[in-house]
Parts: C-alpha cells; sequence; structure tokens
C-alpha cells in the first residue's frame, strides 16, 4: 500500500518536473509579473467543478471554509513563489521550498493531523529533505536579499498549510471533495486581484508579453502541472502529507536530469552548467534520497 502511493507521487513529480523547466523558462525570459501567474492560476479553479459527477459531496460548513482557505493559501503560495524569484532566482528559491515545505508540513500535519511518523519514516523523511536541498543548492553569483528569503520561506509556508488542510479535507470526505471544493478557494482569490488597476495590466499584458509560442509553452506546462499536482494530491489523500511533500527532492532529480538532456537540444533556451563537482554533488543528493525512499518503505 506504501508503495502505492509514493509511485503516484513520484509519478506526480515527474510531470511536474517538466511544469519547473517551462516555468524557469517564462519567469526569468518573458513574463515577469508574479501576481498574472497567480491570477491564471486562480481563474482554473472552477474547471474542477467537472469532478462533481465522479463523487463530490457537500461539505458541513467548517469544513467548506477550510477547503476554501485551503485554495486560498495554494494562491498565495503561488504568488510568493514567483515574487521570490523576480527578486532572486530559481535557483536560489527551490532549496529554501525543498527544505522549508516538508519541515512546515511535517509541524502542521503533527498538530492538526495527529500525523505520526514511525522511527524508519522519520529518518527517511530526514534523507529525503536534506537530498532535496542538496539537489537543487547550486552556488550563484548575485544577490540574495532578505526580501526575497522571506517571500521563498512564507511560499513555502503557504503551501505547507494548503496541503495540509487539504489533506484534512480528504479525510473528512473524499478525494474527489477535497479536489473540487479547495479548488473554489483558488477562484475567491481571483476577483480581488482584479480591483487593482495595477494588476489588471500586468495580467492583460501577459500574453502580449509573452507571445503566441510563449504562450502555447505557458498552457502546456499548465496542463502537465494541474495532472502533476492532481497525482501530488492523491498520493496526500493515500499516505503521510509529509512524506509526499518531503518527496518533492524526487522532482528536483527529475528537473535535473530533464534540463541536463534538453540543454543538450536547446542550448539558447536551458544551459545547465556541469561540472565534476556539480555531478558529486548531485549523485550524493540521490544518494540521500533514494535511501530516504528505501526507509520510508519499510
Amino acid at each position: 500500500m506504501i508503495l502505492s502511493w509514493i509511485f503516484v507521487a513520484l509519478s506526480g513529480y515527474f510531470l511536474l518536473a517538466f511544469t519547473g523547466i517551462a516555468d524557469k523558462f517564462l519567469v526569468s525570459k518573458v513574463v515577469r509579473a508574479p501576481i498574472a501567474y497567480a491570477f491564471y492560476t486562480a481563474v482554473t479553479g472552477p474547471l474542477s467543478l467537472v469532478l462533481v459527477p465522479f463523487g463530490a459531496r457537500l461539505l458541513s460548513w467548517h469544513d467548506f471554509l477550510v477547503a476554501l482557505i485551503s485554495g486560498i493559501f495554494f494562491i498565495a503560495g503561488i504568488y510568493h513563489s514567483y515574487a521570490a524569484i523576480l527578486r532572486s532566482s530559481v535557483s536560489r528559491v527551490i532549496p529554501i521550498q525543498g527544505g522549508l515545505i516538508p519541515l512546515f508540513s511535517f509541524l502542521l500535519a503533527y498538530l492538526v493531523l495527529g500525523e505520526r511518523l514511525d522511527f524508519l519514516q522519520t529518518i527517511g523523511f530526514i534523507f529525503l529533505v536534506a537530498g532535496a536541498v542538496l539537489i537543487s543548492f547550486r552556488k550563484e553569483h548575485g544577490t540574495w536579499t532578505t526580501k526575497a528569503f522571506v517571500y521563498a520561506a512564507m511560499s513555502a509556508l503557504f503551501f505547507a498549510i494548503s496541503s495540509v488542510l487539504t489533506k484534512y479535507i480528504f479525510e473528512h470526505s473524499n478525494f474527489i471533495s477535497g479536489m473540487v471544493w479547495t479548488r473554489m478557494g483558488f477562484f475567491i482569490v481571483a476577483l480581488p486581484i482584479l480591483l487593482f488597476k495595477k494588476n489588471r495590466q500586468a495580467i492583460f499584458n501577459a500574453p502580449k508579453e509573452a507571445g503566441v509560442k510563449n504562450v502555447a509553452l505557458y498552457y502546456s506546462s499548465r496542463i502537465t502541472g494541474t495532472i502533476g499536482g492532481f497525482l501530488q494530491n492523491y498520493a496526500v489523500s493515500l499516505g503521510s502529507v509529509s512524506v509526499v511533500n518531503a518527496l518533492q527532492g524526487t522532482q528536483f532529480a527529475f528537473l535535473l536530469v530533464l534540463t541536463s538532456l534538453l540543454s543538450v537540444y536547446f542550448p539558447k533556451v536551458l544551459k545547465e552548467r556541469i561540472n565534476a563537482r556539480t555531478i558529486i554533488l548531485k549523485l550524493g543528493a540521490i544518494v540521500l534520497i533514494s535511501f530516504g525512499l528505501f526507509l520510508i518503505t519499510k
């Protein structure tokens, strides 16, 4: 049973790696307005209503409110993540998220859900988090401001809160209900965003800035991101939210391999610096992640 939801999580993170490559390019080269990314993610919320016939249930007012809050925090996480990237870089932000999202999830799941990991799972969790930070780390020249760090840390906290509250809905209803009603929280955020003229300008200028080819890339990445997120949430519904978030290190491993391969064919779009020190560092991280996976499946 443990292997089944871990496989689902790994499949989700593999697809999210494709999304990460596209976002890395779009954020750094094309659309540089975090609010635009947050808005275009938020407006997809009502699309989850297509899942209603497949088993969605009405929730109590309390649980419905929890679901909405989960969705709101997810969009807040999206905004703060891109805001951090804009002020620094993807390579600096990802290690912060890779370390803090599992840590925040572990603490919140302990307090909110009463989730407990046994000894081997706890050790495996530590190895997974260490591997996630190590594999996503890259020495870079440039600024790393306090504001950028705060945005990155806040995004990690918001993603963790959203994930744990979504798990709460899964436990008190079912998977389909959790996917439908938490996404309604997305849409709640979209409307206030449009109230501000500056936001509207950034949002409606984004497609023009991107161009036709990049718009196609954006929507392709949203498709893989949606499916990947669906699988990630399904894994959360089946198993431990702490462990699923700790497995994010495998996404970085997939991202490393895909970026390295694609940089050979598209060197002008994706540049991955590979040297002996980098290879040793990444291989060490993969060993940590693999050992962590081994322990949590025991």
